[in-house]
């Protein structure tokens, strides 16, 4: 799950491909403040500290206007670095910006209290306006196919589910990031959604393409994921979103699994959860405004995240207080009887996960497929060979049918 390889260079390097002419534009005067409240109204450009900040900002939105990569100039920043984060902050509120170049987005030179910006685009020109029609339709397409007349919750399913059907985890991209090198659109909605290839911050800024297309909130955090690769922490991405006024977190790569295949609950393991769910195996980034000339990543919103409303196993799975409780029961036959592929319970924190877990598989379990057998009147027929599966973070079992 690599994130971008985000890095800045002076502008006395020469574009490759621009012969060593480096193409100006005027993109207007510096924006007011008030200018630019009423036009910009993203977490990206709300975080930022500064006019000066706030001003690059709105003339990187205007560079990315044009189909060329152009020079433009605004004022000097106290501390030139912060334009990489201005130009993060700007991508996380613009998602469907594909074509700067992640290895050296962009290109800069100080001459007295001015500073001069050049992105380096991937694509441009014909070539760009192509690429940008093609994703268009893309999102035409798959916005037109969701679900009418629902709620927040279903469209956002929708999009979750889209995603992780369509799009594989680009472990080959991941092995290049090792030594900084991007291999393609793995870390932006254009590998998702056209090439079906991506690692996390694809992933990420898709789910929140989407969702805003389809009116649902969206945000994206960044921060780094526990264990991933082996026992260090690896830098990461995933979202937030809101449903109903309340926020949630949401990991998209990490319900994909890498892209192999799922057998029904674990690809909703990270699906609208809590903070402190959350954070048992993710390290949020602090604040822009809390700055640290030691923190690598910044966000500029991180909303807190209490609501279990629409946690998806507070919505499709059985919780289990009691084992003895003919609920248990009655939650098999109500699977059974729709044929469903697999039956998930959730086990109560007032009980031991793993006791608990011991019990159904050595007892529980063949006593409850006897019972829905007979209640379904074996019509269908729950097999022997049933598995089980267990996930303790979550709390969840999950009864992987089998009809004879």
């Amino acid at each position: 799950m690599a994130a971008a390889l985000l890095s800045g260079c002076s502008l006395t390097q020469l574009l490759p491909g621009s012969g060593g002419e480096i193409k100006k534009a005027q993109l207007g005067d510096l924006p007011t403040a008030e200018e630019m409240t009423i036009k910009y109204n993203g977490y990206g450009f709300a975080a930022l500290t500064s006019l000066e900040e706030k001003r690059l900002y709105a003339g990187i939105d205007r560079a990315l206007q044009q189909n060329t990569s152009v020079e433009f100039t605004t004022e000097k920043l106290e501390d030139v670095d912060r334009v990489s984060d201005v130009l993060e902050f700007y991508k996380d509120d613009h998602p469907e910006v594909f074509w700067i170049d992640e290895t050296a987005p962009y290109y800069y030179k100080e001459s007295g209290g001015v500073l001069s910006v050049q992105l380096h685009y991937k694509l441009e020109g014909a070539e760009l306006e192509q690429a940008k029609a093609t994703l268009e339709s893309k999102l035409e397409e798959i916005t037109s196919e969701a679900p009418q007349g629902v709620s927040e919750y279903e469209l956002e399913l929708y999009v979750h589910n889209y995603i992780i059907q369509n799009c594989d985890y680009d472990t080959e991209a991941v092995e290049m990031h090792k030594q900084d090198t991007v291999r393609s659109n793995e870390q932006n909605v254009y590998g998702v959604l056209v090439e079906g290839r991506a690692v996390c911050e694809g992933y990420a800024r898709a789910f929140q393409l989407l969702c805003e297309r389809l009116d649902v909130r969206c945000w994206v955090i960044q921060g780094q994921a526990l264990g991933f690769e082996g026992d260090g922490n690896t830098n990461h991405i995933w979202n937030c979103v809101m449903l109903n006024g309340e926020w949630y977190q949401v990991d998209v790569t990490w319900d994909d699994y890498d892209g192999a295949e799922t057998f029904g609950d674990e690809q909703y393991y990270y699906f609208n959860l809590t903070t402190a769910e959350m954070e048992k195996d993710h390290v949020i980034a602090p604040s822009y405004s809390d700055y640290d000339s030691n923190d690598v990543w910044y966000n500029g919103f991180v909303p807190q995240c209490d609501s279990t409303e629409y946690y998806y196993f507070y919505r499709n799975a059985h919780m289990i207080y009691d084992l003895d409780d003919s609920g248990n029961i009655d939650w098999l036959v109500q699977a059974a009887s729709t044929n469903d592929s697999y039956c998930v319970y959730m086990i109560s924190e007032d009980l031991d996960f793993e006791t608990t877990y011991n019990s159904i598989v050595q007892d529980y379990a063949y006593q409850w497929i006897s019972s829905a057998n007979v209640i379904n009147g074996y019509e269908p027929n729950i097999g022997d060979t049933c598995k089980l599966s267990a996930n303790d973070t979550r709390r969840i079992v999950t009864l992987i049918l089998v009809y004879e």
